[in-house]
């Protein structure tokens, strides 16, 4: 009998330990939803609650199990097997103990949306669960423009870019009443998802004298125009009946008016066409006066003309039907100085990395770069407001003073949080995310449109300034030492995070630094 009760615990125990390397996850059933730029808290826990300190915890995403975003094992997170574009960002802040292995992301982009995978093993067991994440992401303010279609009637349009889901369009009038409810919108998704709106209709300016376009996801986020349609074709007159009186002014005016302009063109004829007022063949004229400039993908230098750059950057000419850019000067945007680190785990082989300086190791020789370029990212990400840096050759930061025209190559400028993680060596350009300006001896300045843009610049200097402007989407290059203005990308698209990068060269001994 005291065997056979000896055999039956032994039985139960081995029930209980068999039961005990089971469990199952627990996660939410639907999205969580979050903000750009924001923290969020995907929740994964065990059922029945093990410690979970000796269990291997895998966060990935869901479409893709190399793209890891946080890894723990051995009881210890495995930092240098996280994904670059997760690396700082991921952490573990459930109670492990308990057996929760709940993921905390911090600092959202656009990119983190979508599926992530909670997988959870230990010797004798495995669960995977997934967990959704969604972002509410505004979009900018309607644009509305309108056509004269006919005497009395106008097409007016409204556009809006920039939703995470589809929103609502509504027309009102100038008592805020809604205006033909039955309008359809037209909706289409861009290459990162997000969703832009657009609607039109027809009005007559003599029966409203303003009309609004609003767009929101909720009451609370309304992005709302207006617009007064003014016609500028002649209206149609009703037969005038006042008198003869009328028509006489009428024909005295017109016969004034003639008079005039045979005295006007009188006088051109005696006085001829004026010679130039400097030298028999006049002063040189600038270059680009009067030349349109393409809007995607080239940088505008500073003082010339466009006629594709937002209003609130421009000033109508008076010779011609372009526009100027006006920058802003070096000494107002270094107020918006911010302080820069370089990340070593996104530098090549070939490339030492030391906090703020970056340097190549064998500069006699050109560097094998194999699938990498010769480029480091900042550990910075950069999505909203404004921020300035400026770079310089290590030589310099000794004092030494050494033009960056002295060394052989080099290039800075930005990438995009997507383009940072890109498995693919893609050619620099901003189609790929990348924003740049390059030095090459015997070459120049260039930038690193589809279409090579050369840089006149006019003196050597020692530190180039960098300014970011992620409200206006603009990125500005400056000589550091007097405030000259050297170029700007002013199509660096909205709603995306933005990484400060540096490239040495990989033929000059001195290194290059990052800073304020």
């Amino acid at each position: 009998m005291l065997v056979f009760f000896l055999c039956l615990t032994m039985m139960l125990n081995l029930s209980d330990k068999a039961a005990g390397s089971t469990f199952n996850l627990t996660v939410p059933l639907g999205p969580i939803t979050s903000q750009l730029d924001a923290s969020v808290i995907l929740p994964c826990q065990l059922y029945p609650h093990f410690n979970a300190q000796p269990f291997r915890v895998h966060w990935h995403r869901s479409d893709d199990v190399e793209t890891t975003v946080l890894l723990y094992e051995g009881q210890q997170i495995q930092e240098a097997s996280a994904d670059p574009l997760y690396r700082g960002r991921a952490s573990l802040v459930g109670d492990l103990e308990k057996g929760d292995v709940s993921l905390k992301l911090e600092n959202l982009t656009l990119a983190d949306r979508g599926g992530y995978v909670c997988f959870v093993k230990s010797e004798t067991w495995y669960e995977r669960a997934r967990v959704s994440v969604g972002m509410k992401v505004v979009g900018l303010i309607p644009v509305m423009s309108y056509t004269e279609v006919g005497q009395d009637q106008m097409n007016v349009t409204c556009v809006s870019d920039g939703w995470s889901t589809e929103p609502t369009l509504t027309w009102r009038n100038k008592m805020g009443r809604g205006i033909d409810d039955n309008l359809v919108p037209k909706y289409s998704t861009d290459a990162i998802g997000l969703v832009s709106v657009s609607s039109w209709l027809l009005v007559s300016p003599s029966k409203s004298e303003w009309i609004s376009c609003s767009v929101h996801l909720s009451d609370e986020e309304i992005k709302e125009s207006r617009l007064l349609p003014q016609n500028t074709r002649p209206q149609t007159e009703t037969p005038d009946t006042s008198g003869p009186w009328k028509a006489a002014f009428i024909i005295a005016l017109i016969l004034a008016l003639l008079g005039l302009g045979l005295l006007f063109l009188s006088y051109r004829k005696e006085i001829g066409e004026r010679p130039p007022c400097t030298g028999t063949e006049g002063p040189e004229k600038p270059a680009n006066i009067g030349k349109s400039v393409e809007r995607v993908p080239k940088p505008q230098m500073a003082e010339k003309s466009t006629n594709t750059v937002t209003p609130e950057m421009t000033e109508k000419s008076t010779t011609t039907e372009a526009q100027i850019i006006r920058m802003p000067g070096l000494d107002t945007v270094r107020g918006n100085a911010v302080q820069l680190t370089l990340d070593d785990k996104t530098a090549p082989d070939f490339l030492k990395v030391r906090d703020k300086s970056a340097t190549c190791k064998d500069p006699g020789k050109m560097a094998a770069q194999g699938t990498q370029h010769p480029h480091v990212l900042c550990k910075e990400r950069l999505s909203s407001h404004q921020h300035y840096w400026e770079v310089m050759d290590n030589a310099t930061l000794a004092v030494n003073m050494q033009a960056l025209q002295k060394r052989q190559s080099w290039y800075v400028g930005v990438c995009t949080s997507t383009a940072a993680v890109s498995k693919k060596k893609l050619p620099l350009t901003p189609q790929n995310g990348y924003w740049i300006l390059h030095y090459q001896k015997g070459t120049g300045f260039f930038t690193n449109t589809e279409t090579t843009a050369a840089l006149s610049v006019a003196s050597n200097f020692c530190k180039l300034g960098v300014h970011l402007d992620c409200d206006k989407h603009t990125l500005s290059f400056y000589n550091a030492g007097d405030g000259t203005h050297i170029c700007t990308f002013y199509n660096i698209p909205p709603l995306k995070t933005f990484i400060p990068l540096i490239c040495p060269g990989v033929k000059d001994g001195d290194g290059m630094y990052i800073g304020k």
